[in-house]
């Protein structure tokens, strides 16, 4: 049977690389136990097929821009392939748009000329599995405050002394008041060596806007971004 001429080159070299991957694991039991296996599998399956075919465009697209993608060479790309297997292995547990973005972009950017080496990739893949979307953004802020504040519509406050804390919860208030939360965020983010400096203690205003992340946690985040710059919205027609 022919495929679908829908069926791009990079998506059938995506779902090659990750054939078997995601198959179910027979099960036994009554009748409710089979429902509840086939339901979970549908669920499953279309989690993975939604994964793979933006997964496949986001390919395409580094192709049609010239960036130097080459679909054949990818099939034997030893390194490519390891890391499509490991974004994919992390995308079957999460829901999450930003999750999943990071995994998307961490694939994409071992296309680059610069990409990280084999085992920096690996250890990037598993910080996304592991942490979760509020570390991400933890992380993010405290790369740059004053990026953070401007992207989220925030004025900037004037501090002549305060703590990084202080700056944290009115750039995420949604952090307002749960420093018990925060503090874990943030020792697992300094656990895994991505961060300088503490959030509780007393600096001057200025000091407060410098960036606390380290060297390793500026290559991952640059490992999770699109390094294709903001993806422009696609332009629907109009119903007739």
């Amino acid at each position: 049977m022919e495929r679908p001429p829908s069926k791009k080159t990079s998506r059938e070299l995506v779902e090659k690389v990750v054939e078997g991957g995601v198959s179910m694991v027979p099960i036994a039991g009554g009748p409710m136990a089979v429902a509840f296996a086939y339901a979970v599998g549908r669920a499953h399956n279309r989690r993975m097929q939604t994964w793979l075919e933006s997964l496949a465009d986001a390919v395409n697209d580094m192709q049609t821009r010239g960036d130097g993608v080459d679909l054949d060479a990818l099939a034997e790309d030893e390194r490519f392939i390891d890391a499509v297997v490991s974004a994919t292995r992390a995308a079957q547990a999460t829901h999450d748009e930003d999750k999943l973005a990071a995994l998307r972009n961490g694939v994409l950017n071992t296309l680059a000329p610069k990409a990280p080496t084999e085992d920096e990739q690996l250890r990037f893949f598993r910080f996304v599995e592991q942490f979760s979307p509020a570390h991400l953004r933890l992380l993010d802020f405290l790369h740059d405050p004053g990026a953070f504040f401007d992207r989220s519509g925030i004025t900037r406050p004037n501090y002549g002394m305060a703590g990084r804390s202080t700056l944290l919860e009115d750039g995420m208030p949604e952090l307002r008041g749960q420093r018990d939360w925060y503090d874990l965020l943030f020792a697992d983010l300094s656990t895994a060596g991505l961060t300088n400096g503490a959030l509780h203690v007393t600096q001057t205003g200025p000091s407060l806007w410098l960036s606390a992340t380290s060297p390793l946690g500026d290559r991952f985040l640059t490992f999770i971004c699109d390094p294709r710059g903001p993806v422009e919205p696609t332009e629907t027609s109009p119903e007739p």
